[in-house]
């Protein structure tokens, strides 16, 4: 059977469908109340990060589809949404087939899940790095610039190196965290508001199963504002200046280890959906670094607290089933990636060379 070549009226129906549709959901994150004021700050419009992304996207495709004529326009997940929502207002049809209608058959639902997660996480990234990290960018440097003078002069006043290095990290410690969590989230945000067989990170499949769609989102806003309610850990300076160095820099260990993880994925490391596999360091070692990192970060900020804090014991309580909870959840979450990605053969011979999830011969 020869391929089809990709004709300009194909790639025009595709790039005016995504028009359409980015173009109604941009409008709706700049005109609804209800979600803009949950999300927003006023350090920096986020809507202009994406408006400006937005008009990129009208000048740029034209080009590149007209340029490399991708084939993946044939199977355009825009054109599909398009057709279902025009389905719905086929007001010719009966009841029996209104109702039949509302539920999407597989490409249907494949497609309105890949632009669920393109809007929902992409604006989530591009809405916490500009108001959380790059607003404080400057700020950040200037401030670790002035703590490592402060501490060449320390030095120079006879004091030891190590107490220098200990002071230095417990004054910069959540500054290094701010870091190297902008470069992490950087990243994710290229990888949800790209899709493009020139980054390699094709949509393949997607998750879109209820259990993996909520143990994917319990680690964002808003459902996270409701589990820390209930399992939200106790706000505690530890006064012992080395445990706190220690816990610092075993945190930063930790999300440099995730930043190592999110960058071997590259482009495909958005969530939910199957981009490809990836084999290299650190997955060849275990099969998900980044969660195990995760584990690491939470139990940095948390088991300090036992030793050098001077709380009550339900707070204790308290503490060890928030460790738990949240060491589930990645577990959870591990295991239901894995259930979605056994789909794909590549997954499957992956498996079998790399067998622990966590941790190395051992889990």
């Amino acid at each position: 059977m020869e391929k089809r070549e990709i004709s300009t009226k194909d790639w025009l129906k595709h790039y005016c469908a995504s028009l359409l549709i980015y173009g109604v959901i941009l409008l709706f994150l700049i005109c609804c109340p209800a979600y803009y004021d949950t999300i927003s700050y006023e350090k920096f419009d986020y809507t202009a990060f994406l408006t400006i992304y937005y008009l990129l996207y009208a000048i740029i495709a034209p080009v590149v589809f007209y340029i490399r004529k991708p084939v993946s326009v044939l199977n355009s997940r825009s054109l599909t949404i398009l057709g279902y929502i025009k389905r719905q207002f086929n007001f010719k049809q009966s009841v029996e087939e209104f109702l039949s209608n509302i539920e999407p058959n597989e490409k249907e639902k494949l497609s309105l899940m890949t632009l669920f997660i393109q809007v929902f996480f992409g604006v989530y990234c591009v809405n916490t790095l500009c108001n959380n990290y790059l607003s404080d960018l400057s700020y950040n440097l200037d401030f670790i610039k002035v703590m490592f003078q402060d501490a060449t002069r320390y030095l120079s006043l006879g004091n030891s190196i190590w107490s220098a290095l200990v002071q230095f990290i417990v004054d910069t410690g959540d500054v290094w965290l701010k870091l190297i969590m902008m470069l992490t989230l950087v990243v994710l945000t290229f990888s949800y508001l790209t899709e493009s067989d020139l980054f390699k990170n094709r949509v393949k499949s997607v998750d879109t199963t209820p259990l993996g769609v909520l143990s994917c989102l319990v680690f964002y806003y808003p459902v996270i504002v409701l589990t820390e309610m209930f399992m939200e850990l106790p706000d505690v300076q530890l006064n012992n200046g080395v445990i706190h160095a220690i816990a610092l820099l075993t945190a930063i260990f930790a999300n440099f280890g995730i930043l190592v993880s999110v960058l071997s994925l590259g482009a495909k490391s958005g969530n939910l959906t199957n981009r490809g596999i990836v084999t290299k360091f650190p997955y060849n070692i275990v099969r998900h670094p980044d969660y195990s990192m995760q584990i690491i970060y939470i139990l940095s900020t948390s088991l300090p607290i036992f030793a050098m804090s001077q709380i009550p014991v339900i707070q204790k309580i308290l503490i060890s089933f928030t460790i738990l909870f949240w060491v589930y959840l990645y577990y959870l979450r591990a295991i239901t990636e894995e259930r979605h990605l056994i789909k794909d053969p590549e997954y499957k011979a992956y498996i079998e060379k790399v067998k622990y999830r966590f941790i190395p011969k051992l889990f």
